[in-house]
């Protein structure tokens, strides 16, 4: 992969901030991979490297989770610590079999 570590840490940036402003889908997440691998795209790459921002999302804070109808608990978490979160939205992407969207796998919250 040819981007800098400076873009990098920029869409990590972008994501960050994204997901203590809203609930962050797959559609953010797939953008900022597709953007930086730009030419290099493959769904692999792309998938290696949702999970790579990912993983650095949830050691900042993020948690895995699903959105609710109960406007009480409109977001509920996994029950997961980050590496079983990163191990089944793995598995998850891999059985998908397209590039995911905002409502696939799961979404990303943190306080």
């Amino acid at each position: 992969m040819t981007f800098t570590t400076e873009e990098y840490l920029d869409e990590l940036s972008y994501l960050n901030d994204y997901v203590r402003d809203d609930w962050l889908g797959f559609s953010v997440i797939t953008g900022s991979a597709a953007k930086l691998l730009g030419d290099e795209y493959s769904r692999p790459a792309e998938r290696e490297l949702c999970l790579r921002l990912i993983r650095d999302l949830l050691s900042e804070g993020a948690r895995a989770g699903d959105l609710s109808a109960d406007p009480d608990h409109p977001f509920l978490p996994w029950e997961s610590d980050a590496a079983g979160s990163l191990t089944r939205i793995r598995a998850e992407l891999e059985a998908l079999g397209k590039s995911p969207d905002s409502g696939d796998v799961c979404w990303f919250s943190a306080d």
